[in-house]
């Protein structure tokens, strides 16, 4: 057992040792095990005689692999996050200590994060880290202060109870907000804290960013609509965790066939 579990869909892998040394002064004294999800077979080999840190290799589309990244996450708490990013010092180990003071399992700490050198929502006082705030996740059946949860630390268990991510979505952010979303409607009480990660931006089609672009663009925003413009969403606060499954084994947006 971990104190926390950082879990992610990986690809690019000359990033991977540059997070996991933030990740230790991060966390400071608390323990942790890193897990990545995707194309690569292997650790870097800085990191392949590691007992906490773990290559899994799939093809799927990047919520898939985030979902399966977690499959067997033995942390107390949990995290996503981007392999073109790292945590600033101390910054998970605050989160960490403040769930350890709250008695509900029920409970999140939504951390803010910076992206290309800038806030990565906008302005959390003018409630830019609210789902309303922004048209692609904008819904009448949850209220205006539900937090966006890109930036989270929660229990494992409860992730895991909730369900995890919808895998339909291509792409993490909207599932990500999504299971934000069915979490808050469920009760969990997320506080809003400061920033603890920065990343780098790729706008638009930039880097290698394209296949991500369009495939929240053209699938992953027109099936939010779909699913939160109805009252049946209330009837999916908790689904199948191993739903992943039913997704492709190959995203063919980024992968042709597997190698």
């Amino acid at each position: 057992m971990y104190d926390i579990s950082v879990c992610l869909a990986a690809i690019r892998k000359d990033n991977w040792v540059r997070l996991y040394n933030s990740i230790k002064e991060s966390v400071e004294d608390y323990t942790f095990e890193l897990i990545f999800c995707g194309p690569h077979a292997e650790l870097p080999v800085e990191l392949q005689e590691l007992d906490n840190v773990l290559c899994i290799q799939d093809y799927g589309s990047p919520t898939r692999a985030q979902q399966i990244s977690m499959q067997n996450a033995r942390g107390k708490y949990i995290t996503w996050t981007a392999d073109d990013g790292w945590f600033l010092p101390g910054g998970l180990a605050k989160c960490i200590s403040r769930l350890e003071e709250i008695t509900d399992e029920k409970k999140c700490i939504v951390t803010q994060y910076n992206e290309g050198g800038s806030d990565g929502l906008g302005d959390p006082n003018r409630g830019m880290y609210c789902m309303n705030s922004h048209d692609p996740v904008r819904s009448p059946f949850y209220p205006n202060s539900f937090l966006i949860f890109n930036s989270v630390v929660l229990p494992t268990k409860y992730f895991i109870d909730l369900g995890g991510f919808d895998c339909r979505f291509e792409v993490c952010p909207m599932a990500f907000v999504d299971f934000g979303a069915r979490a808050q409607l469920d009760g969990i009480k997320p506080e809003l804290f400061g920033v603890i990660f920065e990343c780098t931006q790729f706008p638009g089609t930039t880097g290698d960013h394209a296949p991500i672009h369009y495939a929240q663009l053209e699938h992953d925003q027109p099936l939010y609509s779909e699913v939160w413009r109805s009252s049946r969403c209330l009837e999916r606060i908790k689904i199948d965790y191993n739903n992943w499954k039913q997704t492709p084994e190959v995203w063919n947006r980024r992968f042709k066939e597997k190698p």
